[in-house]
């Protein structure tokens, strides 16, 4: 046993050191600036932008898995595996041609694969199938900075448009223009379009914050609360619409203040966003949360709630149905 754990220390020492070089001490992309730099930087400069903020957490939390499981782990015999070598080749490849393109996303992707290829080359396929959900977990480490130019928009129509439906439907007229949606022309008033509200789903409030760290929250809760693969992937596939829906909550949050106490107390500026603005942001995550706890609850009880239903059904024949004798008195046969 204490050789088992030497080679596992050892192991994790020098995996850690050769990720160390190629991710803290070469200068490998220059990303958004004019210089090289480490990918660590990159990575920790990026993590420190409001919508990737949530990142940071995820090493720590894909520990927290390792450690809560360090019992079954130190059970398991390091038996390496041959196979492990060409996933390292094709990390190493990966990590050489994004330095060469100078692309730091290459990079990422090659930091996983690298971390899979080490973890069979030491400890064999039992180690890499017991550690499958805190490695692909860590997938949420890395900011994909270049995913909002191709959701951004498309979540910014979809909340602009679904608002503006369910503002007319419980009585606030609206009108949509673009990502706009300003309070409909009223002739009895003499209103011109726009004139009570104009509130506009910008960029931050697209929902990409909200939709990233949703669907970390979602993995972890899933991964923590179900032993059921497709139970957990029920929960990381709800946090899409769960986070589309909270955001929809807080642009007709906003809409509605403005229409009360006007745009500078509801929304303010860009710079200095009023204190209703912050609080709405909030709203996001109470509704998100609490749809996927209920998603959770859902799913938990989904056995139980599967075998009412049959149950029931069964319970519910019809009187008088065949086979059914209501009255004993009635001699055999006859039947009601």
């Amino acid at each position: 046993m204490g050789g088992e754990r030497l080679k596992m220390i050892v192991s994790i020492v020098v995996s850690a050191l050769i990720l160390s070089i190629l991710y803290g001490v070469i200068n490998y992309s220059t990303g958004y600036g004019q210089h090289r730099v480490t990918i660590f930087d990159a990575v920790y400069a990026q993590w420190g932008l409001e919508d990737w903020s949530h990142c940071m957490m995820v090493p720590f939390a894909a520990l927290l898995i390792v450690y809560l499981d360090r019992a079954k782990l130190l059970a398991l015999p390091m038996r390496g595996a041959g196979a492990g070598f060409p996933v390292l080749l094709v990390g190493f490849f990966l990590y050489w041609f994004g330095y060469k393109a100078d692309n730091i996303y290459i990079s990422y992707a090659a930091a996983q694969i690298l971390l899979a290829g080490f973890i069979i080359w030491f400890g064999g396929w039992t180690w890499m199938r017991k550690l499958a959900f805190p490695w692909m977990f860590l997938v949420f480490m890395w900011p994909l900075l270049f995913l909002e130019s191709f959701l951004s928009f498309p979540l910014r129509v979809l909340v602009s448009h679904t608002s503006v439906l369910l503002l007319n439907l419980i009585g606030v007229p609206s009108v949509l223009n673009g990502t706009g949606i300003l309070s409909a022309p009223d002739p009895i008033l003499h209103l011109a379009q726009g004139e009570r509200f104009s509130v506009d789903v910008a960029l931050p409030c697209s929902g990409m914050r909200s939709l990233f760290a949703l669907l970390m929250v979602s993995a972890l809760y899933g991964y923590l609360t179900f032993r059921s693969g497709w139970k957990l992937l029920a929960m990381v596939i709800s946090a899409v619409p769960l986070a589309i829906t909270g955001n929809i909550c807080r642009i007709i949050m906003l809409t509605i203040g403005t229409l009360i106490m006007g745009p500078a107390k509801a929304i303010g500026t860009t710079e200095h966003p009023s204190f209703f603005h912050m609080l709405a942001g909030y709203v996001v995550f109470v509704v998100a949360l609490g749809g996927m706890m209920a998603v959770g609850s859902l799913l938990s009880r989904w056995p139980s709630l599967i075998q009412a239903t049959s149950n029931s059904r069964q319970g519910s024949a019809p009187r008088g149905s065949a086979g059914v004798r209501e009255n004993p008195s009635n001699p055999p046969g006859d039947l009601y």
